[in-house]
């Protein structure tokens, strides 16, 4: 598999190697595959200063690794360099690395917390995912994307903090985390992509960005433990099944100004949703509806119509908290 770049990396941190290099200095200053063999004495490794680049596959599949000490001078960490690491526990990264790409902790079992330093600007593709055991993450207060099915399918991961700094996350991140439960994200970001949150069961908080444009297809499908949620005043965008099968889900709130619901039977399966409150007024509507009633199929195949309350907020008054 070829990975490529969908941006520039940082100034300081040179693409890196596909193949070993002739020259002896690149050698110095990259582990490419095959430098450490995945033996008994390899438990536990760390890596020299000077090292600025862990190389595509340089651990890959090494079932001995428990514990790498990464050095300050390192900048990136490369697509699978630590993928299938079925017994690494600890990785202990150092401020200076920028960039961590596609899949490097793919399907790392066993590790449980990582702490990602400051300087990380880019989080790959894949790059967590998998990781079953990973209950905790401290992401850099500068990174600015999150690659899609980053941390899908870590299902001991309960709560998830993304920075300000983050103007990105792309689709699937977080789908089937079942134990997440609550995530704040950045208020830098405008566009919620397709299934970022699907499949988290356990999910009950979520702290919207406030400049949010588009919420896409299925972000919140079968989320079964959301009860309210209030959408930010700035939403102009609901894709399809944006919420469909959030069973729990009692009450909504959409804000006066949403100009699209790309399908009415966004709220499917939500079994328990009584009330809907708009921010604007009847026509506004009946305009963003074609005319036609919002209803809701349950999982038993009934169909019920929630109901509406036409808030006529003024435009600079934003939607109210919603009551118990």
């Amino acid at each position: 598999m070829d990975f490529k770049f969908s941006e520039p990396l940082p100034n300081d941190v040179a693409a890196p190697s596909k193949e070993p290099g002739e020259k002896a200095e690149e050698k110095k200053t990259v582990i490419y595959e095959g430098f450490f063999e995945d033996t008994i004495e390899n438990k536990e490794i760390t890596i020299e200063e000077g090292i600025v680049e862990i190389g595509e596959n340089a651990f890959r599949d090494f079932q001995h690794l428990e514990k790498i000490h990464l050095p300050k001078s390192l900048r990136l960490i490369s697509a699978c360099a630590f993928s299938g690491c079925q017994n690494l526990k600890t990785v202990d990264m150092q401020s200076g690395v920028s960039a961590i790409l596609d899949e490097a902790f793919f399907g790392c079992p066993a590790l449980c917390s990582i702490t990602l330093p400051d300087t990380v600007k880019r989080i790959g593709e894949g790059c967590f995912e998998g990781c079953a055991s990973l209950s905790r993450i401290h992401l850099s207060e500068s990174v600015e994307v999150i690659g899609s099915g980053s941390f899908a399918y870590c299902f001991n991961l309960r709560d998830v903090t993304v920075p300000d700094s983050c103007v990105l996350i792309e689709f699937n991140a977080f789908a089937n985390c079942f134990s997440l439960e609550a995530i704040k994200l950045s208020n830098s970001m405008m566009l919620l992509e397709e299934s970022l949150f699907e499949g988290c069961r356990s999910l009950k908080t979520v702290d919207l960005p406030i400049k949010l444009y588009k919420i896409g297809k299925s972000v919140f499908k079968g989320c079964t433990s959301l009860t309210s949620l209030i959408l930010p005043v700035t939403l102009k965008e609901i894709g399809f099944d944006a919420f469909a099968d959030c069973s729990s889900l009692e009450r909504i709130a959409i804000p006066k100004g949403l100009s699209e619901i790309e399908d009415l039977e966004l709220f499917a399966g939500c079994d328990n949703l009584t009330d809907i409150s708009f921010g604007g007024s009847a026509e506004k509507w009946e305009m963003l509806t074609h005319g036609m009633t919002l209803t809701v199929e349950k999982s038993d195949c009934q169909v019920t119509t929630p109901h509406l309350t036409f808030l006529n907020i003024p435009d600079e008054i934003q939607m109210p908290h919603l009551g118990s």
